[in-house]
């Protein structure tokens, strides 16, 4: 069972999943590849751009280093190949988190930015950056027309 400083943030991954996953269900198939402007991503890119993300902090969480030649995940060619790749990422992630101790969470970690903040500064972050790439999916929709938040019904209620 996960320590208690984790347990709110395990939640909000849950959800920063199931809507993400949603958006991404919500996206016409023919919108999938589509950008909005001349090298602005697609869904499906930012899709590959935060399953790189997730596993990226999840090896920096488990392995308190930055890995070496990590390059980021070419974009997913479908959504169903997203989705699963993205499930996959965020239940690494969710499992690294689960298994961190009181003292883990104060180690030092080298960070791309600079500096080692502890663990516990950088998990902190985790919901910004999700959100953020949450934001570019809706962005993205917005621009052909979708004004719809994309909120999954029962949003944090079956995200358990």
């Amino acid at each position: 069972m996960a320590i208690p400083q984790v347990r709110d943030l395990l939640k909000g991954l849950l959800m920063a999943r199931s809507r993400f996953l949603y958006g991404l269900d919500r996206t016409p198939d023919d919108r999938l590849h589509w950008s909005p402007a001349v090298g602005a991503p697609t869904p499906l890119q930012v899709a590959g751009k935060l399953e790189g993300f997730l596993h990226f902090l999840a090896y920096l969480a488990q392995n308190r280093a930055m890995p070496e030649g990590m390059a980021p995940p070419p974009a997913p060619g479908s959504r169903e190949e997203s989705k699963a790749r993205l499930d996959a990422a965020f239940a690494r992630l969710q499992s690294v988190i689960a298994e961190l101790s009181t003292a883990d969470l104060e180690q030092p970690l080298p960070v791309p930015w600079g500096g080692t903040p502890a663990l516990s500064l950088v998990l902190c972050m985790l919901p910004g950056v999700t959100g953020y790439f949450q934001g570019q999916l809706n962005y993205i929709q917005i621009t052909y027309g979708d004004k719809d938040a994309n909120i999954p019904p029962n949003w944090g209620q079956d995200d358990a």
